[in-house]
Protein backbone atom coordinates (compact mmCIF):
# COMPACT_ATOMS: atom_id res chain seq x y z
CA UNK A 1 0.00 0.00 0.00
CA UNK A 2 2.75 2.25 0.77
CA UNK A 3 4.56 1.64 -2.24
CA UNK A 4 1.91 2.53 -4.14
CA UNK A 5 1.04 5.76 -2.65
CA UNK A 6 4.59 6.21 -2.87
CA UNK A 7 4.56 5.62 -7.06
CA UNK A 8 1.41 8.10 -7.44
CA UNK A 9 3.56 10.94 -5.53
CA UNK A 10 6.50 10.15 -7.69
CA UNK A 11 3.90 10.18 -10.82
CA UNK A 12 1.74 12.99 -9.91
CA UNK A 13 4.92 15.19 -9.44
CA UNK A 14 6.53 13.90 -13.04
CA UNK A 15 3.32 14.97 -14.75
CA UNK A 16 3.24 18.23 -13.36
CA UNK A 17 6.47 18.81 -13.93
CA UNK A 18 5.71 18.31 -17.48
CA UNK A 19 3.90 21.95 -18.00
CA UNK A 20 7.18 23.37 -16.45
CA UNK A 21 9.20 21.95 -19.21
CA UNK A 22 6.59 22.77 -22.00
CA UNK A 23 6.43 26.35 -20.53
CA UNK A 24 10.39 26.34 -20.73
CA UNK A 25 10.31 25.65 -24.23
CA UNK A 26 7.71 28.24 -25.47
CA UNK A 27 9.24 30.71 -23.53
CA UNK A 28 12.42 30.04 -25.24
CA UNK A 29 11.01 30.28 -28.78
CA UNK A 30 9.66 33.14 -27.63
CA UNK A 31 12.62 34.49 -26.85
CA UNK A 32 14.69 33.27 -30.42
CA UNK A 33 11.89 34.66 -32.16
CA UNK A 34 11.98 38.63 -30.31
CA UNK A 35 16.20 38.10 -30.87
CA UNK A 36 15.42 37.65 -34.80
CA UNK A 37 12.94 40.29 -34.92
CA UNK A 38 15.24 43.05 -33.40
CA UNK A 39 18.11 41.36 -35.73
CA UNK A 40 15.96 42.18 -39.04
CA UNK A 41 14.66 45.36 -37.72
CA UNK A 42 18.31 46.63 -37.05
CA UNK A 43 19.87 45.84 -40.62
CA UNK A 44 20.81 48.58 -42.49
CA UNK A 45 17.67 48.58 -44.68
CA UNK A 46 15.34 48.91 -41.28
CA UNK A 47 13.61 51.45 -39.34
CA UNK A 48 16.25 50.64 -36.33
CA UNK A 49 19.91 51.11 -38.26
CA UNK A 50 20.26 54.04 -36.57
CA UNK A 51 20.93 52.34 -33.35
CA UNK A 52 23.48 49.84 -34.70
CA UNK A 53 26.57 51.83 -34.15
CA UNK A 54 28.33 51.16 -37.61
CA UNK A 55 25.32 52.97 -39.08
CA UNK A 56 24.32 56.16 -36.36
CA UNK A 57 26.63 58.63 -37.98
CA UNK A 58 25.40 57.80 -41.78
CA UNK A 59 21.37 57.46 -40.87
CA UNK A 60 21.72 60.85 -39.11
CA UNK A 61 23.16 62.47 -42.32
CA UNK A 62 20.78 60.45 -44.33
CA UNK A 63 18.03 62.01 -42.15
CA UNK A 64 19.60 65.41 -42.65
CA UNK A 65 19.89 65.48 -46.26
CA UNK A 66 15.90 63.66 -46.96
CA UNK A 67 14.94 66.75 -44.39
CA UNK A 68 15.41 68.58 -47.08
CA UNK A 69 14.03 66.97 -49.92
CA UNK A 70 10.39 67.22 -51.08
CA UNK A 71 7.83 65.16 -50.55
CA UNK A 72 6.84 64.29 -54.57
CA UNK A 73 7.55 60.57 -55.05
CA UNK A 74 4.09 58.63 -55.12
CA UNK A 75 3.96 55.01 -53.91
CA UNK A 76 1.63 52.81 -53.82
CA UNK A 77 0.86 51.25 -49.94
CA UNK A 78 -2.05 49.52 -48.82
CA UNK A 79 -4.26 50.04 -51.41
CA UNK A 80 -3.91 53.78 -51.95
CA UNK A 81 -1.08 56.39 -53.20
CA UNK A 82 1.41 58.18 -50.63
CA UNK A 83 3.81 60.84 -51.15
CA UNK A 84 7.06 60.13 -50.05
CA UNK A 85 10.56 62.32 -50.21
CA UNK A 86 12.76 62.43 -52.92
CA UNK A 87 14.92 59.64 -53.61
CA UNK A 88 13.39 57.22 -50.94
CA UNK A 89 11.38 54.18 -51.03
CA UNK A 90 9.07 52.39 -48.94
CA UNK A 91 10.95 48.96 -46.96
CA UNK A 92 8.17 46.53 -47.94
CA UNK A 93 9.19 44.22 -44.94
CA UNK A 94 8.87 46.43 -42.42
CA UNK A 95 7.07 49.98 -43.84
CA UNK A 96 9.56 52.23 -43.26
CA UNK A 97 11.05 54.26 -45.79
CA UNK A 98 14.78 53.96 -46.96
CA UNK A 99 17.10 56.45 -49.01
CA UNK A 100 17.69 54.89 -52.62
CA UNK A 101 21.03 56.90 -52.77
CA UNK A 102 22.74 54.98 -49.58
CA UNK A 103 20.44 52.19 -48.74
CA UNK A 104 19.76 53.61 -45.28
CA UNK A 105 16.32 53.14 -43.40
CA UNK A 106 14.93 55.47 -41.64
CA UNK A 107 12.41 55.12 -38.64
CA UNK A 108 9.35 56.48 -40.25
CA UNK A 109 6.84 53.62 -40.88
CA UNK A 110 3.44 53.53 -42.14
CA UNK A 111 1.37 49.98 -41.42
CA UNK A 112 -2.01 49.30 -41.64
CA UNK A 113 -4.71 48.58 -38.97
CA UNK A 114 -8.07 47.78 -38.82
CA UNK A 115 -8.74 49.90 -36.12
CA UNK A 116 -8.81 53.88 -35.32
CA UNK A 117 -6.48 55.39 -32.54
CA UNK A 118 -6.02 58.66 -31.73
CA UNK A 119 -3.06 58.45 -30.78
CA UNK A 120 -0.68 58.30 -34.23
CA UNK A 121 -1.54 60.06 -37.19
CA UNK A 122 -3.35 57.98 -39.44
CA UNK A 123 -5.30 58.20 -43.01
CA UNK A 124 -8.80 56.28 -43.59
CA UNK A 125 -7.95 53.87 -47.06
CA UNK A 126 -11.27 51.93 -46.19
CA UNK A 127 -13.91 51.23 -43.82
CA UNK A 128 -12.19 50.04 -41.02
CA UNK A 129 -9.10 49.99 -42.16
CA UNK A 130 -6.62 52.91 -41.21
CA UNK A 131 -2.69 53.59 -42.65
CA UNK A 132 -0.74 55.07 -39.24
CA UNK A 133 2.22 56.84 -39.51
CA UNK A 134 4.83 55.93 -36.39
CA UNK A 135 8.08 58.01 -35.61
CA UNK A 136 9.72 59.40 -32.63
CA UNK A 137 8.20 63.15 -32.08
CA UNK A 138 11.12 63.95 -30.00
CA UNK A 139 13.62 63.11 -32.64
CA UNK A 140 13.91 66.80 -34.20
CA UNK A 141 15.17 65.69 -37.53
CA UNK A 142 12.48 63.15 -38.06
CA UNK A 143 9.24 65.02 -36.29
CA UNK A 144 10.51 67.64 -39.50
CA UNK A 145 10.61 64.85 -42.39
CA UNK A 146 7.18 63.22 -40.55
CA UNK A 147 5.32 66.43 -40.60
CA UNK A 148 5.95 66.87 -43.98
CA UNK A 149 4.95 64.10 -44.88
CA UNK A 150 1.48 64.41 -42.60
CA UNK A 151 1.06 67.83 -44.49
CA UNK A 152 1.66 66.07 -48.04
CA UNK A 153 -0.52 63.16 -47.09
CA UNK A 154 -3.60 64.36 -45.28
CA UNK A 155 -3.57 62.25 -42.05
CA UNK A 156 -4.65 63.10 -39.13
CA UNK A 157 -4.94 62.59 -35.28
CA UNK A 158 -8.95 62.25 -35.47
CA UNK A 159 -10.93 59.44 -36.10
CA UNK A 160 -13.87 60.76 -38.38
Amino acid sequence: MIKKMIILIIMGLTLSSCQLFTEAIKDNMYRVELARERKELSKKDGPGAIVVDKYKEDVERVIQDIKKRPINKKVEFGGTTLLIPENTRLNPKHGNIVDEKTGYGIAVIFYIEDYCTEVFYRKKIEENKYIMLFYNHRDKSLDTVAQKIIKANGFTKTCK
